[in-house]
């Protein structure tokens, strides 16, 4: 009963929301301080010196937007502990630790925030505690495979973010084993780790074959098959039963879907819809611009199955192989299907450049002998076509973007829909971004810093008075509330709880041989999928609801996880590092929202363990009268199982659920 009353008093009625409002307010009347409690550190935005002249000309784009838009006053800046808390979620997909906090939080150095980004993208560190000296041990990063928390890899650390960001991305949530899903992660992983550039990536992706596991020495390995591979689409049906598929006239597979999702994913062009008919709102994409990028993929085959398809006991073998066989679909053309009953031909054609379709051309890249005297697989010629499309670079730009800001750079937040009647809100600066980015060789770490060291970056979530209508979203005059994805929620609670320190590799990562045995990981990832996310990796839009908390809150293993026993556990290993209430306040906090409690949450806190606050029932019999409540019993200054419900209630709150 008690988490309800610490719920309500700290999500509802003190935590985040007046001490972080939406919208700017007045100044709120000062609570008493909490006994013997120090107030929290002030945490006054850094400046961010030491910034490079892309970040300069992101500063001076955002600002003549704001002119545009008669935006005369953008939100405050962010303040220290909202900035860490944001850039550790968007580029280590996890929250701070306690010991990060206070090492940001001690630094006195210039450009600490500049500082901190590169770091985060490219370092190996460790932190120091308060009196200066480097921390021997962080609980919170402790795992089964790296017993030693320090120094923290922090370049690792982006490179495993972004390869869990690209899996979803790239093979959805479901559909694929768990032992392939990781073969590919892996796989992205390194190449993340190693930064590769960007443009090198999206050529193994469209046009790698083999197997993908194996012995490289001995034959084609190449784990990223698994892209193409996902998305080959259903068999070629013959259209009369019983007729043979002409393998050598149209190919095996459709390829419906991997069609659309090359032109998505890549070119941030939406042409799913295209398969059908002409685009209805966007008039310059056709139904021959999709079959056109559809016959590329008519040579390709595939061998093995990404999932048991439900079969029981069915054996998973540890690889599938993607080949490309010539003599399929020989006169490189496919047949389609108008809406009018018409048989159209279109030729293995890429798709047109947006100068193109603006201007209401056709592509001028059709597939023949003469533009493809080196002998290429179609896919390896599309590969090289899609990195020369006029849209490869802006659509990179506007996903990142929209990872780091919940929207991309259109009229509406969607980053993969560039077209017509879908207005580039910040044309300059998008053009900017995708030139500086090609010229810098596709670094991707390098995007990423000069977006983060911006000053639109390090804007509060908090709405100046009057920007509140959703016109001024695609100006970002605050910094947008997101969703963190299931991933990121789920290596959050990983680190708060301390979970790993306390689990086997089996009992964490699951027993690969055993189905019925998948580990902490699968099973709060499942779960948290299901409530915060869907299989395309959209997150869901929310600021937290009684729902999200109640998934939280009725949660077995996440119960299991913070519960000790006799004296033992993660709470009573805090009880014993801190001491004292306000103590073990402060290092909740910093376990959970990334800064240290107020006053008032102190003092309400307090109120609480010492009896004094009540659980509101509800008004009295018959609807009359004031409501009543039921007092919380007191709980003695070292009761593990209060400060569990505190970790608890913290948990369960917008600000921990959200990245504002």
């Amino acid at each position: 009963m008690i988490r309800s009353t610490l719920l309500a008093g700290l999500s509802a009625g003190l935590l985040w929301a007046p001490a972080h409002p939406s919208v700017a307010a007045d100044e709120p009347k000062k609570a008493d301080p909490a006994p013997k409690a120090e107030p929290a550190p002030k945490a006054e935005p850094a400046p961010m010196g030491g910034i490079s002249p892309q970040t300069q000309k992101i500063n001076e784009f955002i600002l003549k937007g704001y002119e545009n838009a008669g935006i005369k006053k953008p939100a405050e800046k962010a303040n220290d502990y909202e900035f860490l808390r944001r850039v550790f979620i968007d580029l280590q997909g996890r929250i701070p630790t306690p010991e990060e906090v206070i090492d940001f939080e001690s630094d006195r150095g210039p450009n600490k925030r500049t500082r901190l980004v590169r770091r985060l993208l490219n370092e190996k560190y460790t932190p120091k505690n308060a009196s200066g000296r480097p921390v021997t041990e962080i609980p919170g990063l402790v795992t089964p495979r790296r017993q030693k928390s320090v120094p923290i890899d922090y370049s690792g650390g982006y490179a495993e973010n972004f390869s869990e960001l690209y899996t979803v991305w790239l093979l959805t949530r479901s559909g694929v084993d768990n032992v392939y899903r990781e073969q590919f992660r892996y796989w992205l992983e390194e190449q993340f780790d190693k930064n590769t550039s960007y443009r090198d990536l999206v050529v193994e992706l469209i046009s790698a074959t083999g197997k993908s596991n194996g012995d490289p020495t001995k034959e084609k390995v190449s784990p990223a098959v698994h892209y193409v591979f996902r998305h080959l689409g259903d068999p070629i049906m013959a259209e009369q039963k019983g007729a043979r598929v002409e393998y050598e006239k149209e190919g095996k597979f459709d390829n419906v879907p991997i069609t659309s999702r090359v032109t998505r994913m890549f070119l941030g062009i939406q042409t799913q819809c295209t398969q059908c008919h002409d685009h209805p709102q966007a008039k310059e994409w056709k139904q021959r611009d999709f079959w056109g990028v559809n016959a590329f993929f008519r040579t390709t085959d595939k061998r093995g199955a990404q999932t048991a398809m439900m079969k029981k006991n069915a054996p998973v073998a540890n690889y599938v192989e993607l080949t490309d066989v010539p003599g399929w679909n020989k006169d490189m053309t496919v047949f389609y299907d108008q809406r009018d009953g018409q048989r159209k031909a279109m030729f293995a054609t890429m798709l047109k450049d947006v100068a193109q379709a603006e201007a209401d051309q056709r592509s001028t890249k059709t597939l023949n002998s003469a533009n493809n005297a080196a002998g290429k697989t179609r896919r390896q010629v599309l590969a090289d076509w899609v990195i020369q499309h006029d849209n490869f670079e802006k659509a990179f730009v506007n996903r990142m973007w929209g990872h780091l800001f919940g929207r991309g750079l259109h009229k509406e937040p969607t980053v993969d829909d560039f077209k017509s009647d879908n207005e580039v809100v910040h044309p300059e600066l998008l053009n900017y971004l995708a030139e500086q980015f090609k010229q810098y060789n596709y670094d991707i770490k390098k995007l990423l810093e000069w977006i983060c060291t911006s000053d639109v970056y390090q804007l509060s979530h908090v709405a100046v008075k009057g920007l509140t209508d959703v016109k001024y979203d695609p100006y970002f005059a605050r910094m947008p509330l997101k969703a963190q994805s299931p991933e990121v929620l789920f290596e959050s609670l990983v680190v708060a709880t301390r979970v790993r320190a306390r689990l086997t590799e089996e009992a964490f990562y699951g027993d690969k041989n055993d189905p019925q045995k998948p580990g902490l990981k699968n099973t709060w990832t499942s779960k948290l999928t299901s409530n915060f996310g869907d299989d395309e990796g959209n997150e869901a839009n929310f600021n937290g609801t009684i729902v999200q908390a109640l998934m939280m809150m009725n949660g077995r293993e996440l119960n299991g996880q913070i519960k000790g026993d006799k004296g033992k556990g993660l709470l009573a290993d805090v009880i014993a590092k801190r001491g004292n209430p306000a103590g073990v306040y402060d290092e909740l906090f910093l376990m959970t929202v990334s800064r240290h409690p107020t006053a008032a949450e102190l003092a309400r806190l307090e109120e609480i363990r010492n009896g004094k606050g009540r659980i509101n029932l509800g008004p009295p019999a018959g609807g009359k009268g004031p409501s009543v409540g039921t007092p919380v019993p007191p709980a003695a200054a070292s009761d593990v199982s209060y400060y569990e419900d505190v970790l608890w209630a913290l948990l369960n709150t917008n600000e921990f659920m959200l990245n504002h």
